[in-house]
């Protein structure tokens, strides 16, 4: 019998589909595949950048504006009339800088017509752009100021003027009157209610003239505060503080002179020439720390060629001698 055929050497016990392949050389490795490389960079898209960030330096800048004030009531204009004020006043500065320089300021002022405001520079204040405002007829001036030393006060400028003002911060009712020989002089004085604070340092004085007897003199009202100099014939009372809004009432009295009251028993006498003999007019002093009697204004900005961060604080005072004469 002939061998049985198997070209593919199987044994019969052996499955087709579980046999190997008995192997005809040498293993092969396995074959590696090269990914090519490429230069690639990363790609970056571009985008804005924000602008740098300029701190502007710090400015602390400081204006003190101060009057010294004379007025007179007008005749016969009554307690609330006219009264005409001559006035010196003047502007100081102190600045203060985040730098060591002081960089410049923009000085902004509101002043009445230059008919009635005279004003003097410092040398390093410029006057830059001066205008007439047509409705108040007022003066705006721009001036550019270059402080010289920093966190020192030093005077702006200065000013003069005379004006008219019904707006007074303080409210004055004299009156003298005849009882018999002896003749009462009152004298009623209330703060303003538009004062921006109180009145400091008041004082009231009265000139008694010699139609009255000075052995006489008699403080009725405010003898704790008043005192009579018979030198100077003058009574005085020291006030003090006086708070807004309030008031205060003093009094003095006196007998009239033997040929005064010889004149009050002549029935021809005339009340004007008793008036002119018995005149004793009222003679105020004060002070104020938040306010001033003219209608001078002020207001600050950076410089526009030198920009920084400006801060401003102001002041306001003046100190006052009034005269009011006595009504009868």
């Amino acid at each position: 019998m002939s061998e049985a055929f198997d070209p593919f050497n199987v044994s019969d016990a052996d499955d087709l589909f579980t046999a190997t392949v008995a192997p005809t050389s040498a293993p092969v490795s396995p074959v590696k595949t090269r990914v090519p490389s490429f230069n690639i960079k990363p790609q970056y898209v571009a985008q804005d950048r924000a602008p740098p960030i300029v701190v502007l330096p710090k400015m602390d800048v400081k204006l003190k504006l101060h009057e010294e004030v004379t007025s007179k009531a007008v005749p016969g204009m009554g307690e609330d009339g006219t009264v005409e004020l001559f006035v010196e006043g003047k502007v100081m500065a102190q600045a203060e800088s985040s730098i060591s320089k002081i960089p410049p300021f923009s000085l902004q002022i509101t002043s009445p017509p230059s008919s009635e405001c005279d004003i003097v520079y410092q040398n390093f204040c410029k006057v830059q752009t001066e205008r007439k405002i047509q409705v108040s007829k007022q003066r705006s001036i721009r001036c550019k100021v270059d402080i010289p030393q920093p966190k020192a006060e030093c005077e702006v400028l200065r000013y003069s003027m005379t004006a008219e003002t019904k707006n007074m911060p303080l409210l004055v009712q004299s009156k003298a009157s005849l009882k018999g020989n002896v003749c009462r002089v009152g004298i009623q004085i209330r703060s303003n209610l538009s004062n921006q604070g109180d009145i400091n340092d008041l004082s009231i004085s009265v000139p008694i003239p010699n139609t009255m007897q000075e052995s006489t003199i008699k403080i009725t009202r405010g003898a704790d505060t008043g005192s009579w100099d018979e030198c100077k014939r003058l009574v005085t009372w020291k006030i003090g503080t006086l708070p807004h809004g309030q008031s205060v009432l003093v009094s003095v009295e006196a007998e009239i002179s033997h040929t005064m009251a010889q004149l009050v028993a002549d029935d021809d006498i005339s009340s004007t020439k008793f008036n002119e003999k018995i005149q004793c007019p009222v003679l105020i002093r004060c002070s104020s720390l938040s306010d001033t009697l003219t209608d001078f204004a002020l207001s600050a900005s950076p410089w526009m060629e030198d920009p920084s961060t400006l801060s401003l604080q102001q002041g306001r005072s003046y100190r006052l001698l009034h005269r009011v004469p006595t009504r009868k």
